[in-house]
């Protein structure tokens, strides 16, 4: 498994994915999406475009008189039960999927930032809200990542979304087929700092849960530790989680490198924890650390490599 990674399954905007669907027709050139679809199996959609409306078209609304509509804005046209049925076919056929890289600010595609517009007593009300296919999208895949475009550029939302979206797919891999219990075991192993930085109340919970082996049939051994898994990834780490894991990791190195060698690590550590130095940065020294002592453990441990080198910046 070292230095190798499961493909995620993501769905992507298609105006994400250099497609000119949108309604003025352009192209929009992201380059971390482009870097993110690379390394990924991507399934694309634009619901704008899969009810009909054609490519450039005038811009659609939300609406709210008592429900969510969407209207387009010249023709007044209502195409709320049109993009409803679109979503819920898509979505039902979708199959597996480890997460969604969807438009910001979209009426169909927006997480939370869609502008929505009501009128009282004649006084048009400008609200934030989700776009009608990202809602029925999140509430219909409520376990998975959900991010836009502009939250990638934030390091510590894209670190989150790529740590989930790649250990969403390592797992479901892994379940596929011809796996055994002793394969849940490693593969809890090589994960438990990553656990551990997101929820260690969780990890001891997956620990006990692979401790005994023998207590539970394979399905439901598979059921359980997948529901914690998944539950511990979707909880945000802090800095002093990080700094936790950090040190336990330090712990493998400082009977084997000599006291200048210790204070540079423990001046690193504190770096991080300072602001000053970044957690990409940190993860590089303590892999490159692991390689020249051999600490084969800490080399199979997600935490130092949760995804690919190519998508790693320290912003």
């Amino acid at each position: 498994m070292r230095g190798s990674f499961a493909r995620p399954r993501l769905v992507f905007s298609a105006c994400l994915n250099c497609e000119p669907v949108r309604y003025n027709a352009r192209i929009i050139e992201d380059e971390f999406c482009k870097r993110l679809a690379e390394h990924t199996d991507v399934v694309t959609v634009c619901p704008e475009v899969g009810i009909g409306l054609s490519v450039p078209r005038s811009p659609i609304v939300i609406i709210f008189d008592g429900e969510k509509r969407l209207v387009q804005k010249d023709t007044g046209q209502d195409l709320t039960k049109r993009l409803v049925e679109f979503s819920a076919d898509f979505l039902e056929k979708l199959g597996a999927v480890d997460g969604f890289v969807l438009k910001r600010k979209s009426p169909s595609c927006a997480l939370s930032d869609a502008t929505a517009y009501r009128f009282s007593r004649d006084t048009r009300l400008v609200l934030k809200t989700s776009g009608i296919f990202a809602q029925m999208a999140m509430e219909k895949f409520s376990k998975v990542a959900f991010i836009d475009e502009f939250s990638l550029r934030n390091f510590w939302l894209r670190e989150h979304f790529l740590c989930r979206i790649f250990a969403s797919a390592e797992m479901r891999g892994m379940f596929k087929g011809g796996f055994t219990k002793i394969d849940i075991l490693k593969f809890h192993e090589r994960y438990k700092y990553l656990l551990m930085a997101h929820s260690p109340s969780l990890l001891k919970k997956l620990g006990r849960l692979v401790s005994n082996l023998n207590a539970l049939a394979l399905t439901d051994l598979v059921r359980e530790y997948s529901d914690l898994f998944t539950m511990a990834l979707t909880i945000k780490p802090t800095k002093a989680k990080h700094f936790n894991v950090l040190q336990h990791i330090y712990g493998y190195f400082k009977d084997r490198v000599s006291d200048d060698e210790k204070r540079k690590l423990l001046s690193l550590l504190e770096d991080f924890a300072t602001g000053s130095t970044s957690l990409t940065k940190i993860r590089a020294i303590f892999r490159e650390y692991a390689h020249e002592l051999h600490i084969d453990y800490l080399l199979d441990q997600r935490y130092l490599s949760p995804y690919p080198l190519e998508l790693e910046t320290d912003v």
